[in-house]
């Protein structure tokens, strides 16, 4: 019944806004419906339900529907909501969108002006709209049994966006900076006992196994919240800010594996790491649905699957044909920003002045010092594009935000890259992997990597006009990413949004002169018989193009500019072991 009447409100409001969902697509939504009705009536079992809909097809429609729907309904008035969405930012949309009468509202949150929001207390509303960080915090002992309704627990329980059982922890040798210095402050002999255990890991191998010693045990008179102490104070501006945080996290993750055992990783030039995770939400917050989009190309869920505490609903991927991607095939990480950030935002500027009086929206790293700002760089360099008609976000709000949803241009301008360590971690969380339970292999860490990308690029491109959706396409948009073919990303694209065209997008030619051009014509015509795995030895380059081995490794091979062209070609330096002997074709189209 509940599940029917919300179908029926649901073609009254798609039919006014001319959402014409395909046969498969309503199949899915109807799934949902009766998932969220089965909640209801307590006759779920007691899994996670996830619904991976694309943004625009209208998970979040079905789920405002059948509130309406249930908070109409005489025979369920003993039944309770419990929504937790992912920022403060949402609440106060969801709770416009929902309409709730405010006697029946609860919102509990760490933001009191949200909070005031609220007509009813946390047991007596029937619905309690609240952060998953909150939610996390009202975990006691490993089991939930907060925001009750009328004492019980709430029956319908929904999660909006992304969903873990808990985090990744991470703690590098380099991150140990953060913590000796204020641990020194507490006590010489703990400093002392922790710099041993990170000399002991300095010098493991990647895969190796270490147990920490319990020096949390030992120096019982210091807690964590002593350590943290340590941190309060040292400015207040951004920089400064996410240094005590950085600090904070640190010192935290030190405490939590202080006597366990844990995985060791190399993190490149941060030094080697140990690892674990933390199971952060239980598992009697079953059953629970799932509303994420990124459920169809995260690793994590197929892992959680596997597990079996995870259950996907009936799912039907839209069709992204209207939308071509242009892809800069160059490094659009922190680091690259940092070095090459003059060519990339002048790409970034020119392309936006290709289409002056259109709408545009900027994907790009949060301004730091170290990687500058983006959208004054940008805005900047912009020759005849209206400031107004270009707007920007920073990675980490790039997600739920139906903002931009009328912006047909959109540019991701690289995305975020995390250390080696975070997605080990991620694989071993999702799939209760610890330690002591053998490896992550190197193609599971890729495959986890990959769907971290593709979950970022989804979010982040849906934020724009591409979101809406014309029966079971995409509405025509435009999309340019920076990404080097190193990171899989451009192969990716067509997977991430099936139906899409992708071509190449190089705002910036790149000028090359001597060895360098000779060498890269010389790839390039390799290219053209070569297929994607195939590697070209620079000892051969070396003969054919007739430079000396001491030049080309010193002045040839270091050239950044080489570098960007041979990366347009799909081509990246390969090695088998520590030292790289060669070029390798990625792939052969894009």
């Amino acid at each position: 019944m509940l599940a029917h009447e919300t179908l029926l409100k649901l073609r009254v409001c798609f039919d006014a806004r001319n959402h014409r969902p395909s046969v498969d697509q309503w199949a899915a939504l109807a799934d949902l419906a009766n998932t969220f009705e089965a909640l209801a009536n307590s006759t779920a079992a007691p899994r996670f339900y996830l619904s991976s809909l694309d943004p625009g097809v209208g998970k979040s429609q079905t789920l405002i529907k059948f509130v309406d729907v249930l908070l109409s309904s005489v025979a369920h008035t003993h039944v309770g909501v419990l929504f937790c969405v992912s920022r403060l930012t949402e609440v106060e949309r969801m709770v416009d969108d929902m309409c709730i009468p405010k006697d029946m509202l609860c919102v509990v949150t760490s933001d009191q002006r949200l909070n005031a929001l609220s007509g009813a207390t946390a047991d007596s509303a029937r619905v309690v709209i609240t952060t998953q960080q909150m939610l996390e915090r009202r975990v006691i002992n490993g089991t939930f049994n907060a925001f009750t309704f009328q004492g019980e627990p709430r029956a319908v329980r929904v999660w909006d966006e992304a969903w873990l059982p808990g985090h990744p922890v991470t703690l590098s040798v380099d991150d140990m900076a953060f913590v000796l210095r204020r641990l020194s402050y507490l006590s010489a002999e703990l400093r002392s006992d922790v710099l041993s255990i990170f000399n002991d890991v300095e010098k493991l191998a990647t895969g190796a196994t270490y147990s920490v010693p319990d020096f949390a045990d030992k120096h019982a008179t210091i807690n964590l919240n002593d350590a943290l102490g340590t941190t309060a104070g040292g400015g207040s501006d951004a920089d400064a800010t996410k240094f005590r945080d950085d600090e904070r996290a640190a010192i935290s993750s030190l405490w939590y594996v202080s006597g366990k055992t844990v995985t060791i990783r190399r993190d490149g030039r941060f030094g080697n790491a140990v690892l674990d995770f933390k199971q952060t939400l239980p598992n009697d917050l079953a059953p629970m649905v799932i509303l994420d989009a990124s459920g169809r190309v995260r690793q994590t869920y197929v892992d959680l699957e596997a597990n079996g505490g995870l259950v996907r609903l009936l799912s039907a991927p839209k069709r992204y044909d209207p939308l071509t991607v242009h892809v800069w095939r160059t490094g659009g990480g922190k680091s690259a920003f940092t070095d090459n950030g003059a060519k990339l935002t002048a790409g970034i500027a020119k392309t936006i002045d290709t289409r002056p009086t259109e709408k545009w929206l900027v994907v790009g790293h949060r301004p730091n010092s170290r990687v500058g700002n983006i959208e004054k760089a940008v805005r900047d360099l912009l020759c005849v594009t209206d400031q107004a008609n270009v707007s920007f976000i920073n990675w980490g709000s790039h997600s739920a935000t139906n903002v931009y949803a009328d912006v047909p241009n959109v540019i991701l301008a690289g995305t975020l890259f995390y250390r080696g360590s975070y997605y080990e971690g991620l694989k071993r969380l999702a799939s209760d992997r610890p330690a002591e339970a053998g490896a992550v292999t190197d193609a599971e860490m890729k495959a986890t990597e990959l769907g971290e990308h593709a979950h970022l690029i989804l979010q982040a491109l849906c934020r724009g006009s591409v979101r809406k959706s014309d029966d079971d396409k995409c509405q025509p948009a435009r999309a340019w990413v920076i990404a080097s073919v190193r990171s899989g990303i451009p192969s990716a694209l067509p997977g991430i949004f099936p139906g899409c065209r992708v071509l190449r997008w190089s705002p910036i030619p790149t000028t090359l002169k001597g060895h360098a051009k000779t060498t890269q014509e010389y790839v390039e015509r390799w290219t053209k018989g070569a297929k994607a795995g195939d590697v070209l030895p620079f000892k051969l380059i070396q003969r054919d193009v007739g430079v000396d081995r001491w030049t080309f490794q010193k002045n040839v091979r270091p050239s950044a500019p080489l570098g960007d062209a041979l990366a347009e070609l799909g081509v990246v330096e390969w090695g088998k072991a520590r030292y790289c002997t060669g070029y390798r074709l990625v792939e052969t189209k894009v």
